[in-house]
């Protein structure tokens, strides 16, 4: 990512806080994708408030007809969205923050987009 010297004069009088652009209120710690396209987001709220909506996310993701595979410890949903299998793992790292790691794999590759979206959608949901 590429930062301009006229946007890192401005990090002194922001806290020194730098967020993700698109994300509102702020409770994106941080975000990256990490090799074999694995999204990571790091977010400021507790995993009992994480996990289920990263559930309900999934639920309106999957493909009809398709199943919504959930386990409770370690915290992981997979399903199939377009086509691709995703697998959604939440991990508690701290009282108030929760990591989210979204991976998708389609016809045998890792599917970046489709993991784009479903790591974009859950974060949306979280911010209502």
């Amino acid at each position: 990512m590429k930062l301009h010297l006229p946007f890192l004069a401005l990090l002194p009088f922001t806290g020194g806080c730098l967020v993700a652009a698109g994300v509102g209120a702020g409770y994106v710690v941080s975000q990256q994708v990490l090799p074999n396209n694995v999204h990571l987001a790091q977010v400021a709220y507790d995993v009992d408030h994480v996990w289920p909506s990263v559930k309900e996310t999934m639920g309106f993701y999957q493909e009809p007809g398709s199943d919504l595979s959930v386990q409770d410890f370690p915290r992981a949903v997979k399903a199939t969205v377009d086509g691709a299998k995703v697998t959604v793992e939440v991990e508690a790292i701290d009282l108030d923050r929760t990591t989210i790691r979204v991976s998708a794999e389609k016809y045998l590759s890792q599917d970046n987009a489709t993991a784009q979206q479903v790591m974009s959608g859950i974060l949306e949901r979280l911010e209502k």
